[in-house]
């Protein structure tokens, strides 16, 4: 692998998952192109990962001959392969803290965003079911922002003073229930 790579990021503008490897490559400074794999979401074949990742899912980056799935994976050899600038504190007990951040976004935030999308836009529910559904997203994601504000306290970045790793994690999910209207409560630390 050359030492000032282009990499090639399997991607789509939507993706939670593929937002945060996009922040990552860009606070890294790593160059990279993007891609979006045709036929991603149509049910059928996508012949641009079959190679890459068995799910057909993105993320997947390509960097020459190493071809990665999974943007917690993806992550992990970003600092390993590109360790500066750092996005991961240097703190054993920090490390872990944005590793538990970026486990919770991934499974619960991202559950519940996905679980309203199905609401708004896919139509799942309708009527009063929909509007179960969404009080029970509302309250969701008011416990994970709570939780979220908690472990950020009075820091501007879950790393301290820097950007970084939850930070990059938090982004993505953060942005989409924004965007849904389940924005932090006023005067938060979100």
């Amino acid at each position: 692998m050359s030492s000032n790579p282009t990499l090639l990021l399997w991607d789509h503008p939507t993706s939670s998952y593929a937002q945060k490897i996009r922040i990552a490559l860009r606070e890294k400074q790593i160059p990279f192109t993007s891609q979006r794999p045709s036929g991603l979401g149509s049910g059928g074949p996508v012949p641009d990962l079959a190679d890459t990742n068995p799910r057909l899912e993105v993320p997947c980056l390509e960097d020459g001959d190493v071809k990665i799935f999974d943007s917690t994976i993806i992550l992990a050899y970003l600092e390993d392969r590109f360790p500066d600038p750092p996005v991961l504190p240097r703190d054993p007990g920090e490390r872990a803290e944005a590793r538990m951040i970026e486990e919770v976004c991934d499974t619960a935030y991202e559950a519940t965003n996905w679980g309203f999308s199905e609401i708004a836009w896919s139509k799942r529910a309708t009527g009063e079911l929909a509007e179960k559904l969404t009080a029970q997203v509302k309250h969701q994601t008011g416990v994970i922002q709570a939780w979220l504000a908690e472990r950020l306290g009075g820091r501007e970045f879950f790393n301290g003073a820097v950007f970084g790793y939850a930070d990059v994690c938090v982004a993505p999910v953060l942005n989409r229930s924004v965007y849904y209207g389940f924005g932090p409560e006023e005067g938060t630390a979100l």
